[in-house]
């Protein structure tokens, strides 16, 4: 196992060091590029581009479903708490993948393989796995207004919730990202 930690990163090539666990338990990374309160567009902050490949699902949205999928506030930061796995299949924040067109749902998928690109390709594999054996169906997506940088309506924060799986994404005032993905219990 490597584990390479810092004020915005934790990562692990675990080589399946924690059995049933994405990058061996839940990770976290961040940048904030050219200051801590960054401008709407994030300039020079390398993981922008996954907010942008999640508001393209927001885009493709109908009035109805964004209605579901925008919410008012986020979750809190508290540590591993943050991304704690509810368990839960029904009832989580957001628009449920079930309430999205086949073309909006091969959106997400993409949205997931593109925050997924920046792991080793075996462990991005893996996670992926994980996340369809809890059910691709049980995720939600949800935006939230409360941290709407700029007020330009592009969704500065936003999650992917399942079962198994939380990637909650916090652009406010620059990048924060949490990952916890496991294996269906």
């Amino acid at each position: 196992e490597f584990v390479l930690t810092g004020r915005h990163c934790t990562r692990r090539c675990d080589g399946d060091s924690v059995e049933g666990e994405a990058f061996g338990g839940p990770i976290f990374y961040g940048h904030a590029a050219r200051s801590f309160n960054e401008a709407p567009d994030h300039p020079g902050n390398v993981y922008w581009y996954q907010a942008k490949q999640a508001n393209k699902v927001f885009a493709m949205m109908d009035g109805k479903q964004r209605k579901i999928a925008l919410l008012g506030k986020s979750r809190e930061e508290e540590g591993t708490k943050t991304v704690a796995l509810s368990g839960k299949k029904d009832g989580l924040p957001g628009i449920p993948m079930s309430e999205l067109s086949s073309d909006q749902q091969g959106q997400v998928r993409k949205t997931m393989a593109d925050l997924l690109a920046m792991f080793r390709e075996k462990d991005a594999k893996e996670a992926l796995k994980m996340v369809d054996a809890g059910g691709f169906e049980h995720l939600h997506l949800a935006f939230f207004k409360n941290h709407d940088v700029g007020n330009d309506k592009v969704w500065d924060v936003w999650q992917i919730e399942g079962p198994n799986c939380l990637w909650f994404f916090r652009g406010d005032p620059h990048v924060h990202a949490w990952v916890n993905i496991k294996r269906p219990a």
